[in-house]
């Protein structure tokens, strides 16, 4: 992409991340795209535009994932525009550059990153192909992707998957750090299998399946014991304690309910109430130690064999934190399981009881369910308009039963 022409303009008063959400979310999107396709001669007439998914990042800008389709891309393409501030690292080679004297809207295709330089690589089949050492060209899907941030890659070849984590360049050498520190520990990270190119991880496949497949598969065999979730986590090593602290949920309220009123702005009361209250029984709660954690121990990130907890990904946040982040973690995001797919999750419920009253009698349960209510606030942006209104509604939930000690 080149710099193109500006987008057309928008109403001036409308100034900050609130209107640069709306902006980007709404009509205006496809003249966006548009002006950005027109670095590359005449935008196409046929051109197809969908929100695929957002960002926003309160203080950081928003950036707004778009699923766009066109005679010339009938499989479709991803293309970004970000509200983001540039860092003297970012590549601006294959950045559109639009502007309408009141916003300023950087647009790229996702393999252009700009602050990605390895992804481009990662999604090439020929590439993969040769850092894998295999003749035949892996299928690549692209897991998950936070623009300017990180991306995951599948890579398929026959039976057999990998992934490949794509970083800031800067950032790998923090990232090697983590897996190693968990390297032959009870609950490791994935093997890292090499560093191909600047800020790309090849990963071997952790063991197993995640808590989500677990939890979806409806067979109870597969889920861990909510004791043996504790006993691994309070097997990971000392040494973690030793990386940088990272804040938690609950230490970045501020920035979430901030998103979260952006996100659902009827309701902007009902969050501020959340976080107050939320806020009030943390403030009764006693100091705990610090221990490793895991920092985002989600039900995707909790890898699962036989019953018992194998593996953990995504350790980029590993570090000291308290016990009762990780465990917050882990049941705010089964809460938001039954209304996702409530087919596919019919026992999950029962499974959020069970380890809900273990992990009460293991850490404060106030404290628990203040920071389970924390975690579902940081839930709400970004989610589709149903599923932040019954993540609010969890969050309620969650700081009553803080204020009242009640179970799940």
């Amino acid at each position: 992409m080149t710099t193109s022409t500006p987008a057309r303009s928008t109403d001036p008063a409308r100034v900050g991340e609130d209107a640069e959400l709306a902006l980007l979310t709404g009509p205006e999107s496809v003249e966006i795209v548009r002006s950005a396709l027109v670095g590359h001669g005449a935008a196409p007439p046929d051109l197809g535009v969908r929100v695929a998914a957002v960002h926003h990042r309160p203080g950081a800008g928003v950036s707004v994932c778009y699923d766009v389709t066109h005679a010339a891309a009938p499989a479709g393409e991803v293309i970004v525009a970000s509200t983001t501030t540039p860092t003297r690292h970012d590549r601006t080679e294959s950045v559109a550059l639009l502007g309408d004297g009141v916003h300023e809207v950087r647009v790229w295709r996702r393999a252009d990153d700009p602050a990605l330089p390895g992804l481009r690589t990662a999604l090439d089949g020929a590439t993969v192909a040769g850092w894998l050492d295999r003749p035949e060209q892996p299928h690549l899907h692209v897991v998950s992707y936070r623009p300017t941030r990180r991306a995951v890659v599948l890579a398929r070849v026959g039976a057999e998957s990998y992934f490949l984590k794509v970083v800031r360049p800067r950032k790998a050498g923090d990232l090697v750090e983590r897996h190693a520190v968990l390297q032959g520990s009870a609950l490791p990270a994935p093997a890292i299998l090499s560093e191909p190119a600047p800020g790309v991880v090849l990963l071997a496949r952790a063991p197993g399946l995640s808590l989500a497949q677990a939890l979806a598969s409806g067979d109870p065999a597969t889920i861990p014991s909510p004791e043996r979730v504790l006993d691994a986590l309070d097997s990971m090593p000392a040494q973690v304690t030793q990386l940088p602290l990272r804040p938690s949920w609950v230490d970045r309220i501020d920035f979430h309910a901030a998103a979260a009123r952006s996100a659902l702005p009827e309701r902007a009361a009902e969050i501020d109430d959340v976080t107050l209250r939320l806020g009030a029984v943390l403030a009764r709660s006693g100091r705990v130690a610090e221990v490793p954690t895991h920092g985002d121990l989600n039900v995707a990130n909790l890898f699962v064999d036989g019953g018992r907890p194998a593996a953990v990904i995504d350790v980029d946040s590993l570090g000291p934190g308290r016990r009762e982040d990780d465990l917050a973690t882990l049941l705010a995001h089964m809460l938001v399981l039954p209304s996702l797919a409530p087919e596919t999750y019919t026992g999950v419920p029962a499974v959020i009881r069970r380890w809900h009253s273990a992990f009460a009698t293991s850490v404060d349960q106030r404290a628990l369910d203040a920071r389970t209510a924390a975690v579902l606030v940081s839930l709400i942006a970004g989610a589709s308009r149903d599923q932040a209104e019954a993540r609010l509604d969890l969050a309620l939930a969650a700081v009553v039963r803080a204020e009242e000690g009640s179970a799940a």
